[in-house]
C-alpha cells in the first residue's frame, strides 16, 4: 500500500530538486521544477481543503479545464 504525499511534503521535494538542478546549473530542469511548484502553489491556494499532492493531470487540468485532455464526460 502507497501513500500518498502531502502538498506540503511534494514542494519540498520540488524544492530539493530545484536547487540540486540550479547547484549542477541544469537550467532546462530547474525551469521545469520552477512552474511545476509555482503550479502546485496555484493549486493549493484553489484548493485549501486539498491536503494530499495531486498528480501533474490533476493540476494541469486544475489550469485547463477547457483541454481535450480534460474532458469529463457523463454516461
Amino acid at each position: 500500500m502507497s501513500t500518498m504525499a502531502s502538498i506540503t511534503d511534494q514542494l519540498q521535494s520540488y524544492r530539493s530538486a530545484l536547487a540540486e538542478a540550479q547547484s549542477r546549473g541544469d537550467q532546462a530542469i530547474a525551469r521545469k521544477l520552477e512552474q511545476q511548484i509555482l503550479e502546485l502553489e496555484a493549486f493549493q491556494q484553489r484548493h485549501p481543503e486539498e491536503a494530499e499532492a495531486p498528480t501533474p493531470l490533476e493540476v494541469f487540468c486544475d489550469l485547463n479545464p477547457s483541454n481535450i485532455n480534460c474532458r469529463v464526460y457523463d454516461d
